[in-house]
């Protein structure tokens, strides 16, 4: 298995970890924030792979810390607690999306 396939399919895991977490929390603003999130990420895994130059590596240490990310967040029951925990990776998530949206690619 090459490694654009590998990171793909840990950047689709991560969108899954979102939607499990959304379905299973008892939170509204969470959920609706890593639906969002998901939905954004889903239509573009494999340029986000592509135009970020994210390794396997990256895209593996990034499931790793969503499963303990979900443990938490579906363990939490107060909002601005889990606003708190799911901030710093959502942030970076969004900069990484936005990144992939405007980058244009040049070929030579």
């Amino acid at each position: 298995m090459n490694d654009q396939k590998v990171g793909t399919n840990y950047a689709r895991e991560i969108c899954g970890t979102f939607r499990e977490i959304a379905e299973q929390t008892e939170l509204p603003a969470l959920k609706d924030n890593l639906l969002a999130l998901a939905g954004d990420l889903e239509p573009i895994v494999t340029k986000l792979y592509f135009k970020t130059q994210k390794g396997t590596e990256d895209m593996q240490k990034m499931a790793a810390d969503m499963v303990e990310l979900k443990s938490k967040l579906l363990a939490c029951q107060d909002a601005d607690q889990a606003k708190t925990m799911c901030d710093p990776v959502c942030d970076d998530l969004e900069k990484v999306i936005h990144h992939v949206k405007t980058m244009k690619v040049r070929m030579t």
